[in-house]
């Protein structure tokens, strides 16, 4: 395996040409994923990443996998230590993919190295346009999700944007991508009710949890495209933490909340 990058399969550490793992798995078929973050080789969060993969993948496929957060984080750190990468901030995309009489694969890939200590607040603000797209089971993150959120963001940078921003077709901005949005108005966050279309998810959690550190109060509203130019600041949350969006278009937005948030970030890290 010298030379080639490695992944972890079913718990085995092997390489794609070694993998016992067919392509068509993975480039014509359904699956289930999720982005890990790590910080010193150990995963943050896993219980409720894995909590929202799992649950997806019940819904989906009609099973649930066995999968215990504690073999998952071996498998992670396996992958981390074997594939000699830093012992600083990584992130690690887990995918359960049916194959089949309720049997389930789980493969893990190394997706980026950041240069985060666990979660940041993202030093790239990016240039956002609101692109307006209908995805198949929006409240799961699955193969079509990740290939919508990338199709989106390639439009985005073929206008000379960064990022898309999701919108529905009853017009209510729901997500960059698969990372849950946040807008802010006034002293007051919001973000689209999951009844409105907004996924649940183990970020969306999270932003819940550092606002409440900050004492930063947060609103479940319908986010309008309508309404964007009112918005004074609108922020992402991604598995690695935030990013703090510096245009929507031509209106620029600010960064005052995001740099409030982000200076609580590290205790999440602990939690």
């Amino acid at each position: 395996m010298e030379g080639e990058k490695i992944i972890s399969l079913d718990g085995k550490i092997t390489s794609w040409r070694e993998a016992d793992l067919a392509p068509e798995l993975l480039f014509g078929h359904n699956w289930i994923y999720t982005t890990i973050n790590t910080f010193a080789h150990k995963p943050l969060h896993l219980s409720l990443k894995l909590r929202y993969a799992l649950d997806s993948y019940h819904k989906l496929f009609g099973t649930r996998p066995k999968i215990e957060p504690e073999i998952v984080a071996k498998e992670v750190r396996d992958l981390l230590y074997f594939g000699l990468y830093p012992e600083g901030g990584n992130t690690v995309n887990l995918y359960l993919i049916p194959t089949g009489e309720g049997a389930c694969r789980r493969v893990l890939i190394h997706e980026a190295t950041t240069p985060y200590d666990g979660y940041g607040l993202l030093s790239v603000r990016p240039k956002g346009i609101i692109a307006n797209y209908e995805i198949p089971y929006e409240k799961h993150q699955t193969n079509v999700s990740m290939t919508a959120a990338r199709f989106a963001d390639n439009y985005a940078a073929s206008h000379n944007y960064n990022t898309a921003l999701r919108a529905n077709r009853a017009g209510t901005l729901i997500s960059s991508g698969d990372n849950p949005l946040f807008a802010l108005r006034g002293n007051t966050l919001l973000t689209t009710p999951l009844d409105k279309g907004a996924r649940g998810s183990a970020e969306r959690e999270l932003m819940f949890r550092l606002a409440e550190l900050c004492g930063v109060a947060v609103v479940e509203e319908e986010l309008k495209v309508e309404d964007a130019t009112t918005y004074e600041e609108m922020i992402v949350f991604t598995p690695v933490g935030l990013q703090s969006i510096y245009s929507l278009g031509d209106m620029k937005l600010g960064n005052i909340y995001a740099t409030l948030l982000g200076k609580h970030l590290a205790t999440l890290l602990h939690e």
